[in-house]
C-alpha cells in the first residue's frame, strides 16, 4: 500500500511538471528552428541562387572539367573584348560554365576602358558568333566605363548589347551621385541607366543636396540626364552652414532631371523638367513656402527660375492675404521676386486683384505682390468693407503698399475706373472713362486717396432711385482730378478742366423732369460727406447749359442757359439737381421767351427763373420788359416784374390789340412798380402808378390788365387817359385836338370797339370839359371816337357855356352834343340861359336848340381795336 500510494504520488508530481516540460521543449524547438533560419541565410548568403526570371532551366548537369584559377580572354584581333576570371569554373557538356567569386570585364572596341562585373557566383552561357549571356549572384557589383557602381544580389548580362539587368533592389552610383531601386538596366554601350521601381537618386555637394523619386527612371549618362516617370518627387536642399537657406520640393507624373558637371569630378542638378499635374513647393530659409502647380515646369536651379505652362498656379504666402497667381504661362524667377504670366494671368493678395493676357509682376522678400505690370485687358480690383474699386485698360502698373494692398493703379491707353458701392441704396455707382490715362491712389486698405485722368474723360455717377427725380450725372473734360475724404470712400471734391461737360440724366421721363447739360471750359464740384453724390458744380468761363424736356409737351420747349459762371447746387435730401445760379451776362431762353442778366437764379422745385442785378429784361416775340428783378416760373408760365418794371410791346398785334390806343403800328410802352404776366392765359397785370404808352397816346392808373385772349384792358384808380389823334372844327377851322379823360376806372372791349369810364369822369379836349359818373367812348374801326355817351350828373363847360344833364352824348362827326335831363339846362353867356328835357349843342356852329320831352337812349355798345407802332 505504502509503494502504491509512492506511484501515485509522483504521478501527481509528473502531470504538475508536464506544462513545464512542454514549455522547455518548446522554446528548444525554437531556438532550434532560428538556429536553421539563420543557417540557411548563412549559406544562401555564401552560395546564392538564381532567381533571374530569363534564368536557363534545361541547362546540362553533366559536368566536363573543373578548372581552379579560371581565366578567358576573348580577343578581336590584338583588341581583347572581354575578360573572365573566377576562383572556380566547372564546364558542362552543353559548353555552359558555373564560376565562383567570378569577374568579367568587357572592353570597349579600340580602347582599354571596360565594364566590370563581379559576383560570388555566375553561370556563363555561350551564344552565337561570340555572344554570350551571364547570370550573376550574390554581391553583383558592376564599374562602367563611365564610372557607374551598380550593386545587386541577381544580374543577367549579354555581350550583344553590352545590357546588364536586374529584377532585384540595385544601388547605384557615379561620382556623386547615387541611388537604388528596384530592377534596373545597365546599357553600358549607350550610357544608359534604367530603374525600373521606386527609384530613389540623390545627389549631394558641399551646400546642396538633391533628391529624385520615381517609379520609374532611365539615368542617361552621356547627356548628363535623368528621365523620371511615375509619381515623380523632386526635392533640392540647399545651406548656409549648418543652417536650411532654400528647400523645393516638387511632383510630378513624370520630369527630366539635367545634372550639371563641376570640375568633371561632381555632378549637381542643374535643372528639371516637369510635366503632367506638377506641384512644387519652394522655401526660403525659414519662410513660409510658396506653392506652384501647373502641368509643365522648368526648373533652373543655378538662377532659381520657374518656366511653367498650362494651368499655373502659384500662391506665394499663405495667410490673411495670399498672393495667389494664376495664368496659362508663368515665369517666375524666386531670387529677384520676378514673376511673367502670359494667357489668362491674374493675381489676387487679399482684397487686391489682377488681370490681364500679360502681367509682369515684382514681389518682396517675404514674397508679397508689390508691384504689377498688366497688358492686354487690363483689369484690376482693390475691394474694402464698403465698395470695390475696379480699374481697366490697354495696361495697368499697380503698386503695392507695406499693407499689401494697392497703393496706386495707372492706367494707360483708353482707360476705366468704376467704383462699386457695396450699399447701393445709399451711394452712387462711380465710373470714369478717359482717353489716355487714369491714375488711382489709394491711402491703404482699399481706401481710396485720389484719381487722377488725362485725356478726354467721362465721370459718370449711377444714383439709387430713391426718388421720382433721381437723376444720372456725368461730368466730362479733358482732365479730371477727384479727391476722397477721409473715409477713403466718399468723393470730397472733383476738378474737370478742358471742354468740360456736365450732364443730368433722370431715370424716370416725366413733363417735369429735364435732361440738364452744362458745357463750361472747367467745373470744380464739391461732393456731400457721404454717397458720393454731387453737392455743387461750379462751371467757369464762358459756360452754356441746356435743358431738354424728358416727356414732349405743347408748353414745354428746350431751355437755354448762358453765363460767364454757373453753380449747379443739388438738395441734401432728394441728392438731385436743386438749382443753377449763373453770373456774368446770364441769359436764359425757352421757345420764344428769353431773359438776361448779370445773375440769374433756376430753382428745379418751383422751375423758377429769377433775374438779378444789371438790369434784368425778358421778351419773346410780343414784348419785352425790364425790371431790376424778374421772377419767371417755367413750369406754370407767369412771370414777376418788382422794383420797377417795365414792358415794351412791339406793336398793338402784341397785346392782341388791346390796348386802348390809336391803329399805330408804333411801339405800345407799359411801366410800373410790378408786374405779373400769365403766358399761360395771355394776361398781363401792372401794378402801382402804372402808365402805357404809344407815341402821344398813353392812359395811367394804379392797376392796368391786358387781358389779351379775351381783347380786353382796364385801368383802376387814379385813371389818366389821353387821345391824341382827334380832330375838332372851331370857328370853322379843324385842327388836332388831344382828348384828356380822368376816372377811377377804365374798361376797354376790343370786340365792341368801346372804352368805358366810371367814378368821377372828367373829359377834357381843348376848352371844353365834361364830366360825369360813367362814359362810354364808341370808337370807329381806326379806333377813333365817334361818339361818346355820358351818364350821371353831366357837366359840360365851355368858354361862356355851361351845360348841366343826367345824359350827354357827342357825335364826332357832327360835332353835336345831346343833352338831356329833367331837366336839361345849358346857359350861353351870348345867348342866355335855356332848359328842356334835351337840347342839342351844334358845337360847329355855335348854337344849340331845345326840343321837348323825347324818349331817352342813354346807353350803347361800341368796339374799339387800337393799333400800336413803333416809336
Amino acid at each position: 500500500m505504502k509503494g502504491e500510494k509512492s506511484d501515485h504520488i509522483g504521478r501527481l508530481h509528473l502531470r504538475a511538471r508536464t506544462p513545464k516540460i512542454f514549455g522547455i521543449v518548446a522554446i528548444v524547438l525554437l531556438l532550434v528552428t532560428v538556429g536553421v533560419i539563420i543557417y540557411s541565410a548563412y549559406r544562401s548568403r555564401s552560395n546564392p541562387d538564381f532567381r533571374m526570371q530569363g534564368f536557363p532551366t534545361t541547362l546540362s548537369k553533366d559536368v566536363v572539367a573543373v578548372i581552379n584559377g579560371y581565366e578567358r580572354r576573348e580577343m578581336d584581333g590584338d583588341h581583347t573584348r572581354y575578360l573572365i576570371r573566377a576562383d572556380k569554373a566547372t564546364s558542362f557538356a552543353d559548353n555552359h560554365q558555373e564560376l565562383e567569386n567570378v569577374h568579367l570585364e568587357v572592353f570597349e572596341p579600340g580602347s582599354s576602358a571596360s565594364e566590370k562585373i563581379t559576383a560570388q557566383k555566375a553561370v556563363y552561357v555561350p551564344g552565337h558568333e561570340n555572344f554570350f549571356a551571364a547570370y550573376f549572384a550574390g554581391s553583383v557589383n558592376i564599374e562602367t566605363r563611365d564610372r557607374l557602381r551598380v550593386k545587386t544580389e541577381q544580374l543577367t548580362y549579354s555581350n550583344q548589347d553590352e545590357v546588364a539587368l536586374a529584377e532585384e533592389l540595385i544601388e547605384f552610383e557615379r561620382l556623386n551621385v547615387r541611388g537604388r531601386s528596384i530592377g534596373a538596366s545597365v546599357n553600358a554601350r549607350e550610357k544608359l541607366l534604367k530603374l525600373n521601381r521606386d527609384v530613389e537618386i540623390y545627389s549631394e555637394g558641399s551646400a546642396e543636396r538633391s533628391t529624385l523619386k520615381a517609379g520609374r527612371a532611365v539615368y542617361d549618362q552621356a547627356n548628363e540626364k535623368i528621365e523620371l516617370t511615375d509619381s515623380v518627387a523632386v526635392a533640392i536642399e540647399s545651406f548656409a552652414g549648418d543652417q536650411p537657406e532654400k528647400a523645393s520640393n516638387f511632383t510630378s507624373g513624370k520630369a527630366t532631371a539635367f545634372l550639371d558637371n563641376v570640375d568633371g569630378e561632381q555632378r549637381t542638378l542643374d535643372r528639371v523638367e516637369l510635366m503632367d499635374t506638377v506641384r512644387i513647393e519652394t522655401r526660403q530659409g525659414q519662410n513660409s513656402p510658396t506653392k506652384i502647380s501647373s502641368n509643365y515646369a522648368l526648373y533652373q536651379k543655378p538662377i532659381d527660375r520657374f518656366q511653367l505652362r498650362d494651368a499655373v498656379h502659384i500662391v506665394t504666402v499663405e495667410d490673411q492675404k495670399p498672393t495667389d497667381i494664376r495664368a496659362d504661362n508663368a515665369v517666375y524667377q524666386q531670387p529677384q521676386g520676378l514673376v511673367d504670366l502670359t494667357g489668362n494671368a491674374s493675381i489676387t493678395q487679399g482684397a487686391s486683384f489682377v488681370q490681364g493676357g500679360v502681367i509682369h509682376a515684382e514681389l518682396t522678400a517675404g514674397r508679397k505682390l508689390k508691384l504689377a505690370d498688366v497688358q492686354i485687358g487690363a483689369y484690376a480690383k482693390q475691394a474694402s468693407s464698403d465698395s470695390a474699386t475696379e480699374v481697366s485698360g490697354t495696361n495697368i502698373k499697380a503698386v503695392f503698399g507695406d499693407d499689401h494692398s494697392i497703393r496706386n493703379a495707372t492706367v494707360s491707353g483708353p482707360a476705366n475706373a468704376v467704383l462699386v458701392p457695396v450699399n447701393r441704396a445709399e451711394y452712387s455707382r462711380v465710373s470714369l472713362a478717359a482717353a489716355s490715362k487714369i491714375n488711382v491712389g489709394f491711402k491703404g486698405d482699399g481706401l481710396l486717396d485720389k484719381i487722377l485722368t488725362e485725356g478726354r474723360t467721362m465721370v459718370r455717377m449711377d444714383v439709387p432711385n430713391r426718388s421720382a427725380d433721381a437723376a444720372n450725372k456725368e461730368l466730362s473734360a479733358d482732365s479730371v482730378s477727384t479727391a476722397f475724404g477721409p473715409t477713403g470712400k466718399d468723393i470730397s471734391v472733383a476738378s474737370a478742366v478742358g471742354k468740360a461737360e456736365l450732364v443730368v440724366t433722370p431715370l424716370a421721363a416725366s413733363e417735369t423732369n429735364f435732361k440738364t447739360t452744362v458745357n463750361a471750359q472747367r467745373f470744380d464740384c464739391d461732393f456731400f460727406q457721404t454717397g458720393n453724390d454731387l453737392k455743387t458744380c461750379t462751371a467757369s468761363q464762358k459756360t452754356r447749359t441746356v435743358r431738354i424736356p424728358t416727356t414732349p409737351s405743347v408748353d414745354r420747349g428746350t431751355q437755354n442757359i448762358t453765363a460767364d459762371k454757373l453753380v449747379a447746387v443739388f438738395g441734401e435730401q432728394s441728392r438731385e439737381l436743386e438749382s443753377l445760379d449763373g453770373t456774368g451776362g446770364a441769359e436764359f431762353t425757352e421757345r420764344d421767351r428769353n431773359a438776361t442778366a448779370e445773375r440769374m437764379i433756376y430753382t428745379t422745385a418751383d422751375e423758377t427763373v429769377r433775374l438779378r442785378g444789371g438790369e434784368p429784361r425778358a421778351w419773346d416775340s410780343k414784348a419785352r420788359a425790364k425790371a431790376p428783378e424778374i421772377d419767371w416760373n417755367t413750369k406754370d408760365q407767369f412771370s414777376e416784374l418788382r422794383g420797377g418794371a417795365s414792358t415794351t410791346y412791339y406793336s398793338p398785334k402784341s397785346t392782341g390789340n388791346t390796348a386802348p390806343f390809336g391803329r399805330s403800328e408804333k411801339p405800345v410802352y407799359v411801366t410800373a412798380s410790378s408786374a405779373r404776366f400769365d403766358h399761360k392765359t395771355d394776361v398781363a397785370i401792372y401794378t402801382g402808378n402804372a402808365r402805357g404808352w404809344q407815341d402821344k397816346n398813353y392812359v395811367r392808373g394804379e392797376r392796368m390788365t391786358f387781358s389779351e385772349r379775351d381783347g380786353r384792358f382796364v385801368a383802376e384808380e387814379n385813371v389818366h387817359s389821353l387821345l391824341y389823334e382827334s380832330k375838332r372844327t372851331d370857328n370853322g377851322v379843324e385842327s388836332n385836338q388831344p382828348i384828356y379823360v380822368t376816372a377811377q376806372k377804365l374798361t376797354y372791349v376790343r370786340d365792341g370797339r368801346q372804352l368805358r369810364y366810371e367814378n368821377n369822369v372828367d373829359i377834357r379836349q381843348g376848352k371844353d370839359r365834361i364830366t360825369g359818373g360813367v362814359a362810354n367812348v364808341f370808337l370807329n374801326e381806326e379806333n377813333a371816337p365817334i361818339k361818346t355817351e355820358i351818364e350821371q350828373n353831366v357837366i359840360m363847360t365851355q368858354p361862356n357855356r355851361r351845360a348841366t344833364g343826367s345824359y350827354a352824348r357827342y357825335e364826332s362827326a357832327g360835332e353835336m352834343l345831346f343833352l338831356r335831363g329833367d331837366p336839361a339846362v345849358v346857359e350861353d353867356a351870348e345867348q342866355g340861359r335855356s332848359q328842356g328835357a334835351e337840347i342839342t349843342v351844334d358845337l360847329k356852329e355855335n348854337r344849340f336848340t331845345s326840343n321837348g320831352p323825347s324818349r331817352q337812349n342813354s346807353s350803347g355798345r361800341i368796339r374799339s381795336v387800337y393799333k400800336v407802332k413803333t416809336q
